[in-house]
């Protein structure tokens, strides 16, 4: 087996496709719908996603993996253009990379079908380093249509330059911030704060981490827009792909 941890390691695994694709339900609390699904990665390495992706992003291999997800995403949503839509996470590092804009864009002009049911979900495991340049990005691709997640808000130092920098239309709250809030009444009241944000930032709000009854009952009072985790659903292999 390749190596991931090596750059070209890492660049054999995707263009032979050394991984799996998984799906994870995130439901609308408003009405209990499927909003979309998540598209999720996952490696044959003993070190799991962070023993691969960590390396990747520092050696800018992590482009390769990204490019890969989506041109996928894109060949499953013209493949079914009526079907629920997804989420496809894009690493920070790639973005600093050079060329990177201009690979991304070329890919998401094949798409067919509507741009609204790609949604981009930008991590936070890579602190940015050109705030400027990347809400470019983003804002070209809100004007495309698709929507922009801001992933694991809550849960690191870089959340809220991204919060002052880049445009989004979701917010994803850390599922470990989210828990926390539950029993701590000052972390209570900072989730409740980000809330105030909702109307100024015309911004929605999904809570991860949703493990048990007892945090989807929280999240519910908080009034949260949609939730992700196993008690919603745990995720399932992405079949689309292989018809």
């Amino acid at each position: 087996m390749v190596d991931p941890l090596t750059f070209q390691g890492f660049r054999e695994h995707i263009s032979e496709q050394m991984f799996t694709v998984m799906k994870q339900p995130i439901m609308n609390l408003h009405d209990d719908s499927i909003a979309h699904y998540e598209w999720l990665v996952r490696f044959e390495h003993e070190g799991g996603v962070q023993g691969v992706l960590r390396p990747a992003e520092l050696s800018g291999a992590i482009k390769d993996l990204d490019l890969s997800m989506l041109a996928r995403a894109v060949l499953t949503l013209n493949a079914d253009p009526e079907g629920p839509g997804m989420a496809i996470n894009l690493s920070g590092a790639s973005i600093d990379l050079p060329g990177f804009e201009h690979a991304l864009l070329a890919c998401l002009s094949a798409l067919q079908g509507p741009a609204h049911k790609l949604i981009i979900e930008l991590t936070e495991t890579w602190d940015l380093e050109n705030l400027h340049k990347a809400k470019d990005i983003l804002g070209k691709l809100q004007d495309r249509g698709h929507p922009v997640c801001l992933d694991d808000v809550g849960a690191g130092a870089a959340s809220i330059r991204y919060l002052r920098a880049l445009p989004a239309n979701w917010l994803k709250i850390d599922g470990e911030f989210v828990v926390s809030a539950m029993s701590s009444a000052r972390e209570h009241a900072i989730l409740k704060s980000l809330f105030t944000l909702r109307e100024p930032l015309g911004v929605k709000y999904i809570a991860e981490g949703v493990e048990t009854e007892q945090i989807l009952d929280f999240v519910r009072e908080c009034n949260f827009d949609a939730a992700q985790g196993y008690a919603i659903g745990k995720p399932t292999p992405e079949t689309q792909m292989d018809n």
